[in-house]
């Protein structure tokens, strides 16, 4: 009689904790899954944070966060996770009354992109284990991943090169604020010029002399397509590279930056318009804008994308082209608009097994990088 009062106890237990746990586990329980910074550059470590807070009387005794990131996030190998299209991840817990848990999750970035975490999975179980009740929570956080700056010999020496054509440049305006001197009074002079402090010293009217001033805009032009019949994805992220180096450069210099691309943004669904400007955010805005690029999906024809921006400011700007695809339609492009009187040089990364493909380097201003050196430095 004994035995059966003890299992007809045992019983009620058991489901009176199954009962409870089903009604009240989710009462007080709070998940938080968010990157402890809001950008970061490719290679560079990171954190993903993990709170968990179990705020009531109850224990939750096993307790699972679920959640997928992209695999391109190098994660150690700690814990329960498995990488196959993502990074699949699955912490357990074991949580006491009013308590709270905190785990920092390192990880590395491999790769440029924009990364999102978009809810995680709360799973628990009772005290037998035997059954399991399942919350999915909202998260919205996310990440940033900058393209990394390259450099090399090469590359270093076609930047010396395109620094020393914009200084060349000169815009036909003289900078009010830059002076190179005084001189006589002449009869075309306005009267605002003259320098009337030095007109009573020297007893006649003098006016300033100003400098003229440097080139202040480049235009920086990424294309993105990829003609050929194996994928250059490797080349093309090596592209956006350069383009990062190329804007950090030049506006280090105080000269205005725009940045086209035919790639879309993984956002907006629109290819990549940064107009020019010099200001302190310039350089935030195209790092965000490179990061946010989405390889995964077929970009725009570049001639017919940007036929009106090289229209618009060939005589004013310098223009700056990245591209690995040397197709002969790209070719025909770039020598009408650079025997349009347009000022451009076109770089482009290329492996040394590569043939280059190109007949009129010259006429083309074509510059050819080698990349396997700036993959390795990289």
């Amino acid at each position: 009689m004994l035995i059966l009062w003890i299992c007809a106890g045992a019983a009620a237990f058991y489901f009176l904790q199954t009962w409870i746990y089903a009604r009240f586990w989710k009462k007080g329980l709070s998940a938080r899954l968010y990157f402890s910074r809001e950008s970061a550059t490719e290679g560079e470590e990171c954190c993903l944070v993990e709170q968990v807070e179990n705020g009531k009387l109850l224990p939750l005794p096993v307790l699972k966060v679920k959640f997928q990131v992209s695999r391109k996030l190098h994660f150690s190998g700690e814990g329960d996770s498995a990488v196959s299209d993502q990074y699949y991840r699955n912490d357990i817990l074991s949580m006491g009354p009013r308590q709270r848990v905190t785990r920092r999750l390192p990880f590395r970035c491999g790769a440029r992109g924009y990364y999102r975490i978009n809810g995680l999975d709360l799973v628990c179980s009772d005290l037998f284990l035997g059954n399991e009740m399942v919350e999915e929570l909202e998260e919205n956080s996310s990440l940033y991943v900058y393209p990394a700056p390259v450099g090399g010999f090469e590359l270093d020496r076609a930047l010396q090169k395109l620094n020393g054509e914009i200084l060349a440049k000169r815009h036909l305006l003289e900078d009010p604020f830059e002076y190179r001197g005084i001189r006589e009074y002449a009869p075309f002079d306005e009267r605002k010029a003259i320098n009337w402090k030095a007109a009573a010293r020297m007893g006649t009217l003098m006016v300033n002399m100003r400098n003229y001033t440097s080139l202040q805009a480049v235009r920086i032009f990424l294309n993105l397509e990829d003609n050929g019949i194996w994928r250059q994805e490797e080349l093309v992220e090596l592209c956006i590279r350069i383009a990062a180096r190329i804007a950090q450069m030049l506006l280090g210099q105080g000269i205005r930056v725009a940045v086209y691309c035919n790639a879309k943004d993984i956002l907006t669904g629109r290819p990549m318009r940064l107009p020019p400007s010099s200001g302190a955010g310039q350089m935030e805005s195209i790092n965000r804008a490179l990061a946010r690029l989405n390889l995964e999906e077929e970009v725009d024809g570049f001639a017919h994308l940007f036929a009106k921006e090289l229209e618009d400011g060939r005589k004013e700007m310098m223009s700056v082209f990245l591209s690995v695809d040397r197709s002969a339609a790209f070719q025909n492009l770039l020598e009408t608009y650079l025997a349009s009187g347009a000022e451009g040089i076109w770089m482009c990364p290329l492996l040394p097994r590569m043939e280059s493909e190109v007949e009129k380097p010259e006429k083309l201003h074509f510059i050819r990088l080698n990349a396997e050196e700036l993959l390795n430095g990289a």
